[in-house]
């Protein structure tokens, strides 16, 4: 995350044109809302799933560029002149002219800041780029943080407790490549078994994981198994950090969606 001075060209800034809505879905809380109107809307969603310190994000529209299995990123908050750098991709929408950007993994900490007015802007690749103005931002975030929390209870996990940390154990890497195609369990493969596996890690003061326990499966064994053992093999851990400015022992909590590769 980065100061920095607002970008050159910038592109006229689309409106709200419907009111935030949340959705509590079974596995994350979405938070959704359309800007501009006709060939220049744009959807935006903002996903918070079991991950304490990550959001995902999609901007859907008919003007949005296929650009492929990896795009470039910057979303930049104004007034604050503070902006963000993810790797996404983008894809097409089923039976629909929509097409769409999508990023996991975001540091939440950009949004932090958002204001009641708040003006965001996203460019990918230097071949899309959009204006929005996020109205009543801050209000609706807080409201998707109280459904994430709601979340988190649910599968018996207290969010205070990770917020008790002074500093959270921080993922060694990108998350979103401890598990890839590669990893698909062939025979789930082959039946078109696919699921959701959140997980939660027990990680050591000395940032290793030392177990692995399942807080929502799947509904196949297979891959809930294999989820665990992934992460147990690749996850990597900077650990968290008391009060007291020692390492301690923490946990982690993210999920695994298995998908099978089309």
């Amino acid at each position: 995350m980065s100061a920095e001075p607002a970008m050159a060209n910038e592109p006229p800034v689309l409106t709200p044109a419907s009111a935030w809505q949340v959705d509590y879905a079974d596995e994350e809380c979405r938070l959704l809302r359309t800007f501009g109107r006709g060939e220049d809307a744009v959807t935006l969603r903002i996903a918070r799933g079991s991950g304490l310190q990550s959001f995902d994000m999609v901007v859907a529209g008919v003007k949005i560029p296929r650009l492929g299995s990896s795009v470039a990123i910057k979303v930049t908050m104004e007034p604050q002149g503070v902006s963000a750098d993810f790797e996404g991709y983008s894809m097409g929408v089923p039976d629909r002219p929509e097409k769409f950007i999508r990023w996991y993994d975001g540091d939440p900490r950009i949004l932090a800041a958002a204001t009641n007015r708040q003006q965001v802007r996203l460019s990918a690749d230097d071949r899309f780029d959009v204006a929005m103005l996020w109205t009543d931002a801050k209000s609706a975030l807080a409201a998707l943080q109280v459904c994430h929390d709601d979340l988190l209870k649910s599968w018996g996990i207290e969010a205070d407790a990770m917020r008790s940390w002074a500093v959270p154990p921080e993922p060694i890497g990108r998350p979103g490549r401890w598990v890839t195609n590669a990893d698909y369990p062939l025979e789930e493969t082959r039946r078109g078994i696919e699921g959701t596996t959140a997980f939660q890690l027990k990680i050591s003061p000395q940032g290793v994981v030392e177990k692995c326990i399942i807080v929502r499966s799947s509904k196949s064994n297979v891959l809930d198994r294999r989820s665990c053992q992934l992460m147990l093999e690749r996850a990597k851990f900077k650990p968290a950090i008391g009060a007291d400015g020692q390492p301690m022992a923490s946990f982690y909590v993210n999920r695994v969606r298995w998908q099978v590769p089309k």
